[in-house]
């Protein structure tokens, strides 16, 4: 895809800035990406809680969380240089641009809600999707959220190669059960190192090659597993 307008292009928007620290009073998180293949830093809860879902959404092929800003125009006429927290490209091909909206009813929530619209807007215009996110969407089943942020721990590191050969023997071993616990499926396999099983087991947890219990309780040991779809929340 050639230029949206404003002198920008698809591809630049999928390019990540130069990250350059400008607030050392505020947390930041810079998790290992392994769908991106670099670090990503994130200031607001908000911003990693999105790059949890992201990161974990198999139909999510690509996306920026460093976006370049560039003019949009608001509905009063005016233009503003601003970017979106993110931009994903879906598999089918679809281009997602999320925002975040504030919860505020104030002169700022105003000037929130009107950029939002702004957003909708050129997405219209360029055949985009428009994603707005409030904290409480972000947070919409906060057990999953947390045990997705848990499993990403274990394949979010810098180098880090799937042992694909022990993949293939987990599924190989749900395939004989219906249904098994996490710390039972680790037991299957007393030659290999525990913490590599789990972190294929993990892999495959959020490629949801597998199925789990994660959306309804906390991850443990006793996470139920299984290789069909009955504790799938679909």
């Amino acid at each position: 895809m050639g230029n949206l307008g404003n002198n920008i292009s698809l591809e630049e928007l999928l390019t990540p800035q130069p990250f350059e620290r400008e607030n050392y009073c505020s947390h930041l998180y810079a998790p290992y990406s392994a769908k991106l293949h670099r670090r990503v830093n994130l200031y607001t809860h908000d911003s990693y809680d999105l790059w949890v879902r992201l990161e974990s959404d198999q139909d999510t092929i690509q996306f920026n969380e460093s976006v370049p800003a560039f003019p949009i125009s608001l509905q009063d006429g005016r233009a503003i240089a601003t970017s979106p927290k993110a931009i994903s490209v879906k598999a089918d091909g679809a281009v997602l641009i999320h925002t975040f909206s504030t919860a505020y009813i104030d002169d700022q929530s105003k000037k929130s809600e009107s950029k939002n619209i702004a957003w909708q807007q050129w997405c219209d215009i360029y055949g985009f999707q428009h994603k707005e996110w409030t904290t409480d969407l972000l947070k919409a089943n906060p057990i999953e959220l947390a045990n997705l942020k848990r499993l990403l721990r274990f394949v979010s590191v810098a180098g880090y190669i799937p042992d694909y050969a022990m993949e293939r023997s987990i599924l190989a071993e749900l395939e004989n059960v219906r249904k098994i616990t996490f710390v039972k499926l680790v037991q299957q396999f007393p030659l290999s190192d525990p913490e590599e099983v789990q972190t294929s087991l993990a892999r495959l947890i959020i490629s949801r090659k597998v199925y789990s219990d994660i959306h309804i309780s906390p991850l443990s040991m006793i996470t139920e597993i299984s290789a069909y779809h009955e504790l799938s929340k679909n």
